[in-house]
């Protein structure tokens, strides 16, 4: 069920699929569009027990969703999807964070305790407070010029996120055919949200149980920050994949999926 949604001032893209128990709450990296994660979805719900509901949605911007005029900060973001999540009608759901969108999902745990349950951080770190990636790979995420056409997109793909994302022909026709360029102006918004922001005052004192997977092969977030981040949380677990990359969620499904899954499945009775 996609539609549109009026979230404190926001008009947003939203993407609910059917399911029961706990919804999981999907954070996109920068700049991505919703569609981008139907593989995601679709792995989920075709992993035998509880089919997980998962809630997506396009950031000002990107997508469907139209550029806000002024930019927000990551608190106001974080306050933007707690609206989305009661305006759905749910008390509780799970979040799901890839790369920027795991910042997201630092602060939205952060600041809704109550409303959410458990997190998944995949590729993602604590902001400012990390072991960065190279200089000329960092130049590359400053524009979003990758998303605009495929020629851009597999030669920075196969640069810029490693783990085989160049040779694996079925992931890099997806992106291809699932990619809608960003709106510039809703992309460097996304950037000034995360400039300055770090979760590292705040990650000790989380109560979720929290997953970390990071690919040993991911030059945009090198892998020790999901292990700085362990030693950090109260609950933290992490998963190194071995030869996964920036977008190992797509590329190795087969060994994430199932992980995840069980990781916000479990102790609920199967339906």
């Amino acid at each position: 069920m996609t539609g549109t949604r009026r979230v404190g001032g926001v008009s947003l893209r939203v993407d609910v699929s059917p399911g029961e128990g706990t919804p999981l709450l999907l954070c996109n990296g920068i700049g991505a569009n919703l569609e981008l994660l139907q593989p995601l979805v679709d792995d989920l719900a075709g992993r035998p027990g509880r089919r997980v509901p998962v809630i997506r949605f396009d950031m000002p911007g990107t997508g469907g969703s139209p550029t806000t005029r002024l930019p927000r900060r990551m608190p106001g973001l974080a306050r933007m999807l707690a609206g989305l999540v009661t305006g759905l009608g749910y008390d509780e759901v799970d979040v799901l964070g890839i790369s920027w969108g795991g910042a997201l999902a630092q602060e939205f745990a952060h600041r809704n305790p109550r409303l959410c349950r458990r997190v998944v951080l995949c590729a993602t770190s604590m902001g400012m407070v990390m072991v960065p990636a190279k200089p000329s790979v960092l130049l590359t995420l400053a524009s979003p010029l990758r998303y605009f056409g495929p020629a851009h997109m597999r030669e920075t793909g196969s640069r810029i996120y490693g783990g085989g994302f160049g040779d694996d022909a079925a992931v890099a026709a997806h992106f291809a055919a699932a990619t809608r360029a960003p709106d510039p102006i809703g992309y460097y918004w996304q950037i000034l949200a995360g400039a300055g922001w770090t979760s590292a005052p705040y990650l000790c004192r989380l109560r979720q149980r929290v997953l970390l997977i990071a690919g040993d092969d991911d030059p945009i977030i090198p892998a020790v920050n999901a292990r700085l981040m362990a030693k950090l949380l109260r609950h933290g677990t992490v998963h190194i994949v071995r030869g996964g990359g920036h977008l190992a969620l797509l590329t190795h499904a087969a060994e994430l999926v199932p992980l995840i899954h069980d990781f916000v499945t479990e102790g609920e009775p199967p339906c």
